[in-house]
């Protein structure tokens, strides 16, 4: 069974890190007050807490509770919509920039984790991104433009050598990564939240913000049963932002997609992946899955503007499963669960302060693991030490994009990606 107060999920039924904190009861007065218990609000809230300072976080429901718990678990240096794409924005000198901050985040999320003894592996190291089969540019190609641009490596696996790793016909090369690794995402969320709390953070759970006001110089926080006052506010709510704060709330568009684990496979999983990797594709929504210590096989994907019955996500995703890899259509499906990730409309993350002494970070997608980290460092380091490197993210702006009426024109354009995919038309890697 699921950890109590969780989504039925594969990563709440295994979960390790169970450190519960209490509600908020009463007044408290920090420095400053973390709105959010996922990825983004447990790094700002540790990075801070790390360097002394009076914080505390609070979450509406558990820990991890959104995103930050249910996703693939792939930690990534990349961005939404891909490099080539963030080049052409923003230029090359500036992309540089974002890269280096992203591969910050990347290793500094690993360094916590081995810091503070997160329980979250076997974490599996190195990422094949496979491109679809058709398709007229090789990914030899990216890795020439990542090498001279960004001075990243990447092994360029040809046709033959993917189809020696994995048995499916509907790739044509790869790319390999070793700088992508793979976790348990929710013990890794509750397990930075731990770290929050020995480093001297108030941590609180079950603790929905009802309102913010200013006071002077000062904020002041309502929850059902407390009140906290602090010098500044930052709001890290992802796809669940909805009602917190009207202004990120109108950028954010919530979009569903899936998660499912099958039963232990044994020799059927091992005969049809032969690689102890991650894997994606190029395509809209990408799929993206890994075999798991004990023979399962995690597989992520489709996108949606709602969420959908587990039975019906399980039916849909073993389709897509078998699709690739028909050896696997006896697998039985275990788990499905689905959650919600937060975009903008220029479908990039933003970080920067929305108004006096009020930050937030929002817009990670489907990247969320390195680049949550990245914006718990830069948003501390602005209040800690008044560092402007937050500034290449707040360019982005968060332009109104709906709330949760952008969902319809958001889930066209997937539906329109995915007709143009069905036609043999390129990707961005």
């Amino acid at each position: 069974m699921p950890s109590e107060g969780y989504v039925d999920s594969f990563y709440a039924r295994t979960l390790r890190e169970r450190r519960a904190h209490p509600p908020l009861e009463g007044d408290l007065d920090v420095e400053t007050l973390v709105i959010g218990g996922g990825l983004a609000g447990c790094a700002t809230a540790l990075d801070l807490a790390e360097h002394g300072h009076k914080v505390a976080l609070v979450e509406a429901r558990r820990i991890g509770w959104g995103a930050s718990g249910r996703n693939g678990g792939f930690v990534s240096d990349g961005f939404p919509g891909g490099y080539p794409a963030l080049v052409e924005r923003v230029g090359v000198e500036r992309a540089r920039e974002l890269h280096k901050l992203a591969r910050m985040g990347n290793l500094l999320l690993r360094e916590r984790i081995e810091r503070y003894g997160i329980d979250c592996g076997p974490v599996q190291d190195g990422a094949l991104r496979c491109n679809m089969a058709g398709q007229s540019k090789s990914l030899a190609e990216f890795c020439d433009f990542m090498a001279r641009n960004f001075d990243t490596h990447y092994t360029h696996w040809p046709r033959e050598r993917v189809r020696e790793a994995l048995s499916t016909d509907r790739y044509a090369d790869a790319l390999f990564n070793p700088n992508t690794y793979a976790v348990q995402p929710l013990d890794v969320t509750c397990g930075l939240a731990r770290a929050c709390a020995d480093e001297g953070a108030a941590v609180f759970e079950g603790t929905r913000v009802i309102s913010l006001t200013s006071h002077g110089d000062r904020k002041e926080v309502r929850t059902a049963k407390g009140r906290i006052r602090a010098d500044r506010l930052v709001i890290a709510c992802g796809g669940y932002v909805q009602g917190v704060h009207k202004t990120i709330s109108s950028a954010t568009v919530p979009i569903a997609t899936f998660v499912m684990v099958t039963e232990p496979l044994g020799e059927m999983l091992k005969k049809a992946i032969r690689i102890p990797y991650a894997i994606s594709d190029i395509k809209i929504a990408t799929n993206y899955y890994r075999p798991l210590a004990d023979t399962r096989l995690l597989w992520g994907g489709r996108v949606l503007a709602w969420e959908r019955p587990a039975a019906e996500l399980a039916r849909v995703l073993k389709r897509d499963m078998v699709s690739f890899y028909p050896d696997l259509a006896g697998a039985r499906i275990e788990i499905a669960w689905g959650g919600m990730m937060p975009f903008t409309r220029h479908k990039l993350p933003v970080i920067g302060e929305i108004e006096r002494n009020v930050w937030y970070a929002t817009g990670f997608g489907g990247l969320g693991l390195a680049l949550t980290t990245t914006a718990g460092r830069l948003i501390s380091e602005a209040i800690r030490e008044g560092d402007q490197a937050w500034r290449v993210f707040a360019q982005f702006g968060l332009p109104y994009a709906g709330g949760k009426l952008g969902k319809i024109p958001a889930q066209l354009v997937y539906w329109r990606h995915q007709l143009a995919a069905k036609f043999g038309l390129s990707q961005n890697p």
